[in-house]
């Protein structure tokens, strides 16, 4: 916060949250949860205040791993080495100074995990339906939330917990979805969270589709790519690009009609192409597991989370946001600021700070392993257990490789991405080595008594 005053700003991203805490509308492109959050803290007049609140946000994440860890019995050190890369990555930290929801959705995860493991006996009947109500407003964040939200009332009904509870559950995580509905609905007259989750979808197609194979109605032929074949570029270019083949179709990138179209077109590329799906989300996925980061979808999206870049705008000041607000002025109205200004030597210390302290793709692997190999251990454990077989890390392991997988499977590969997955990832690494009961006790031998006039004499029956 002394390097780089007063936030960092990510291009477009940042931008569309930011007109949603000034205009009250949510965004075509982007769910809007976190600009309902700028809203709430724009009588500040401060982006200072906002990224104060995301740094304590990241450090409540690593509160959590520790304590949920310290509550399954883990040592000191043990509890402190799992909220490690939370504490001390650079790129944690950075994305916590973006105007980005990236931190509240994690916490917001976090904190619903918290909630489903802390009781490791009874819990109260409010605790998982708090627990869905947090996921719910994630969904609102970041669209990830709503397959974590799905999971997690799957895991609940593996649990067994009871259909009132698991009612109770769904009824109380509906209650932000439906109101987020209503939002758009009564801004776009039109009941959906976005007009974008096609385009992203077809997005993801375009690194392996071949209309030849696909043979799209007329309608969608516009959307093909133009390569027919050889290298492509990251699927996320396809949407931004200026001869994307979405200017191909009459009105704006993301309207209703064209968003549509995209997903009807991805589905038949999906059912056509298969092969070439798994093919492309594999890859990207393993691109989180890489010693380097990778730069994709380019060097320069890469550069976006990197402090070394941090002053540079990444979206046009004079871009115009709505008739007669470009960026710069939307800045000034809520922070009173429009650039990110580095500070020596502070800067200096997080630029050469970064160079070195963070999680290698190469041990998210060996952190996920771990995991999953506690999971494994675990699955033989008694069902007395308040989490059932699997262990106390399942839930946080599925949810961990859902945030990785989810966004590959229906756009594309970010290292943002890899860093909201990896508290999850650490707290599931850390309850591998949780003390639980893992068999159930032997029932004691039944016991007979003979009746020896006054006297009853205990014997055991064989």
């Amino acid at each position: 916060m002394l390097g780089f005053r007063p936030a960092i700003w990510f291009g477009g991203d940042s931008a569309s949250y930011l007109s949603t805490a000034l205009r009250h509308a949510p965004g075509a492109s982007r769910l809007s949860g976190y600009g309902l959050l700028l809203l709430m803290l724009r009588p500040f007049h401060s982006f200072a205040v906002v990224t104060a609140l995301q740094h304590l946000m990241g450090l409540a994440l690593a509160v959590m791993i520790y304590a949920v860890l310290r509550r399954y019995r883990l040592p000191g050190w043990g509890a402190t080495l799992a909220a490690t890369p939370v504490l001390f990555s650079a790129y944690q930290i950075q994305l916590e100074h973006e105007i980005l929801p990236s931190a509240s959705f994690g916490m917001l995860v976090m904190a619903a995990v918290t909630l489903r493991l802390w009781w490791r006996d009874e819990r109260p009947p409010w605790a998982d339906a708090t627990a869905g109500v947090l996921l719910a407003i994630s969904a609102t964040f970041w669209p990830v939330g709503l397959p974590l939200l799905v999971l997690f009332l799957a895991y609940l009904a593996a649990r067994r917990i009871g259909w009132r509870a698991l009612t109770a559950t769904a009824a109380a995580a509906a209650v932000p979805l439906i109101g987020y509905l209503a939002w758009f609905d009564h801004t776009y007259h039109r009941v959906a969270f976005s007009n974008s989750d096609g385009i992203y979808l077809w997005s993801r197609t375009m690194t392996f589709a071949d209309c030849a194979v696909i043979k799209p109605p007329a309608s969608e032929a516009g959307l093909c790519p133009r390569q027919p074949g050889g290298q492509r570029p990251a699927a996320s270019t396809f949407i931004w690009a200026s001869n994307s083949p979405l200017n191909n179709l009459p009105g704006k990138k993301f309207s209703p009609a064209k968003n549509s179209l995209a997903l009807n077109f991805a589905l038949r590329a999906i059912a056509a192409q298969p092969g070439g799906y798994l093919a492309a989300v594999l890859h990207d996925a393993s691109l989180a597991f890489t010693w380097n980061i990778a730069n994709h979808p380019s060097a320069l999206t890469t550069r976006r989370y990197e402090f070394a870049y941090a002053t540079q705008h990444w979206i046009a000041p004079g871009y115009v946001i709505v008739p007669g607000h470009t960026v710069a002025s939307d800045q000034l109205a809520y922070g009173g600021v429009t650039s990110t200004r580095a500070v020596a030597p502070f800067a200096g210390w997080m630029r050469a700070y970064q160079r070195v302290a963070y999680l290698r793709g190469t041990l998210l692997a060996l952190v996920l392993l771990t995991g999953l190999g506690g999971i494994a251990r675990a699955w033989r454990g008694t069902r007395r257990d308040e989490v059932g077989r699997g262990g106390p890390g399942l839930f946080p392991w599925l949810a961990s490789v859902a945030l990785l997988l989810v966004p590959v499977m229906t756009a594309d590969y970010s290292e943002r991405y890899v860093l909201i997955a990896t508290p999850v990832a650490c707290l599931a690494a850390g309850l591998a080595f949780a003390r639980v009961p893992t068999a159930i006790p032997a029932e004691p031998a039944p016991v007979a008594h003979e009746d020896r006039g006054n006297l009853a004499v205990p014997t055991t029956q064989s």
